[in-house]
């Protein structure tokens, strides 16, 4: 069964240090636009994984289409196969969830991803 969790920019900021791998999904609506990305930690590295229509499903509210962490991760594995993805550095997830913070309205969902 994959774990999932809403969280808060906050909580993410709290998380993040401690987590050795998962995703989040997040998504915020701006004056002029929507911010949404699919963020996945590894250890030590950063994604971002670039298929828009993936963070629709992983936000729906609806039962998730992923029932398992191997579901999930076979998602995850064809975004790097198909160079999908965008390797970030920390402190640009720790600069976007500090301003994320300051925003209403912010949705994150937290897919563990820990075995």
């Amino acid at each position: 069964m994959l774990h999932r969790e809403v969280l808060s920019p906050e909580e993410v900021l709290k998380k993040i240090p401690r987590l050795s791998e998962g995703l989040f999904a997040i998504r915020c609506k701006l004056a002029n636009k929507t911010y949404q990305i699919i963020l996945y930690k590894y250890e030590a590295d950063y994604f971002l994984m670039e298929k828009p229509a993936l963070i629709s499903v992983l936000l729906e509210n609806e039962q998730s289409f992923f029932g398992t962490s191997e579901q999930l991760l076979n998602e995850i594995e064809m975004c790097f196969e198909d160079n999908h993805y965008q390797p970030i550095s920390k402190e640009w997830v720790k600069l976007d969830l500090n301003t994320l913070k300051l925003l209403d309205n912010v949705e994150i969902k937290f897919f563990d991803l820990e075995e």
